[in-house]
């Protein structure tokens, strides 16, 4: 099920359903279980109350053995932003890394399109064997195993929405980054009983833009996702 699709999905459920259903229990279980294929979903509609709980092992392990709907497509990125994205890469760059790379879509993608360019990715997962000619560095995105200003292009796309401390992954960004930060977050009400276990809301772009906190930078809303791209500093 393609970005997209799921963005309209939600903005039918937040927005037009009335939060005393929309937030209820036994209202949202039938939609876990087609959401994440199984009927015992407990664990997951209590993940945003266990969550803060949890080590960095118990986090790593709940999100690598997920099967969801969402899981199963080949990226968060909805397409105009991939195509801004690409835009926004720009040709005077020598590197990049995407951080919460996942499977490696988006850094294939713009290797393709921009061969010249050294290109890094990093998650919470072992290792990646499909990232031929791609930097793989396991780690979290409040501790980037780079060095400061090592990387012109530091892209994070879907990612801070499921931190328990994004405030810590921004600045970890903000640290890498030599030119450019870009940065994909849905726009989301907060509910507790989502699809999709985000822990981290931005109803508002202000929410965003506050957070990463650079001075020249622009935000909008893109097929119901927010953009963010902001000059390092």
């Amino acid at each position: 099920m393609k970005r997209s699709l799921t963005n309209k999905i939600r903005f039918v459920m937040d927005e037009l359903i009335p939060p005393i259903a929309r937030d209820n229990r036994w209202f949202m279980y039938p939609f876990f279980v087609l959401a994440y294929r199984r009927t015992n979903v407990a664990d997951i509609m209590d993940f945003k109350r266990r969550v803060w709980r949890m080590s960095d092992e118990e986090y790593d392990a709940f999100y690598s053995s997920l099967d969801s709907v969402s899981r199963r497509r080949d990226t968060d990125v909805n397409d105009m932003t991939l195509e801004m994205i690409d835009k926004d890469v720009g040709t005077d760059i020598t590197s990049l890394l995407d951080v919460g790379c996942g499977g490696g879509y988006l850094l294939r993608l713009l290797r393709a399109r921009h061969p010249e360019i050294r290109f890094h990715g990093t998650d919470v997962f072992p290792s990646h064997s499909n990232l031929e000619g791609i930097t793989y560095r396991r780690g979290h995105a409040d501790q980037l195993p780079f060095e400061s200003k090592s990387i012109d292009v530091v892209i994070c796309c879907h990612v801070i929405e499921h931190l328990k401390d994004p405030r810590a992954a921004v600045a970890e960004l903000n640290r890498v980054a030599r030119k450019k930060v870009i940065i994909a977050v849905p726009r989301q009400r907060p509910f507790f009983y989502t699809l999709d276990e985000h822990i981290q809301f931005f109803q508002y772009a202000e929410q965003l833009t506050d957070l990463v906190g650079l001075t020249n930078f622009s935000c909008e809303l893109i097929d119901g996702d927010w953009y963010y791209v902001g000059t390092a500093e």
